[in-house]
């Protein structure tokens, strides 16, 4: 039998992923379909890892950065297809799954702005038609507010919650996500709202920022979140 790809484009794999979060494209998008599009080749850079050039489909929702002209896009990217030990590889997603995409083009297509270790950001807090991203403010703010707004569709909380604490950026940007944070705590059933808490708490242990620091314990105090460190170091938040 003989299997049929789709049309290959001639891609190298990227030297590095490091500058992925200033790819010139970002979008939100809900993953349609993924194949693979090529056959197996060696990492430029590990040899002995095998990797596979794959497309994935994905349904535009929100453009965050740049410019797209269609609402359905092809991104390729470089995917791991042999034994691999390190951070969670690219590509690990089962359609329909919504993700933010940072993409960049590659002569006459688009790739992602990473290969083999994901780039994409899960997004759990349902879709947000109509959303606009102010194009002043660094990217930053818009995957804030994506990720720490209740959208519309089905939610699962427990998800939502737990994606919380990864999708604040490490830019600070300060009292904008103390803000929604606090409003997450006052509308938010139990899980998420102990979430929630539990980055306020964590805001309060800033050192280098004593504004932020106020603001984070005046955040508690008026969301009523009471946080402790329990005897396994572990922190508890009601």
């Amino acid at each position: 039998m003989c299997t049929v790809f789709a049309r290959t484009p001639k891609l190298v794999e990227l030297e590095s992923n490091r500058d992925a979060r200033l790819a010139p494209i970002v979008i939100v998008g809900l993953v349609e379909q993924d194949e693979r599009v090529g056959h197996l080749v060696p990492s430029r850079k590990e040899p002995k890892i095998k990797l596979q050039i794959r497309k994935t489909r994905v349904h535009v929702e929100n453009v965050l950065k740049g410019n797209v002209d269609q609402q359905v896009l092809s991104i390729y990217y470089f995917a791991i297809a042999s034994g691999y030990d390190g951070p969670r590889p690219l590509g690990f997603w089962r359609p329909p799954s919504r993700r933010i995409f940072f993409i960049r083009r590659d002569g006459d297509v688009l790739r992602m702005a990473c290969d083999v270790v994901d780039c994409t950001m899960p997004v759990t807090s349902g879709s947000h038609p109509g959303y606009l991203a102010d194009s002043n403010k660094p990217i930053d703010y818009a995957l804030v507010d994506i990720n720490l707004t209740r959208g519309q569709g089905e939610i699962e909380d427990a998800r939502f919650a737990y994606e919380i604490g990864w999708s604040i950026p490490a830019t600070p940007l300060g009292g904008y996500v103390i803000d929604k944070l606090q409003h997450l705590v006052s509308t938010e059933p139990a899980v998420v709202k102990t979430a929630a808490c539990e980055m306020l708490w964590i805001y309060t242990r800033d050192r280098s920022d004593t504004q932020l620091v106020q603001a984070a314990n005046d955040g508690l105090r008026s969301a009523q979140c009471v946080c402790a460190v329990k005897p396994d170091g572990n922190l508890a938040c009601q």
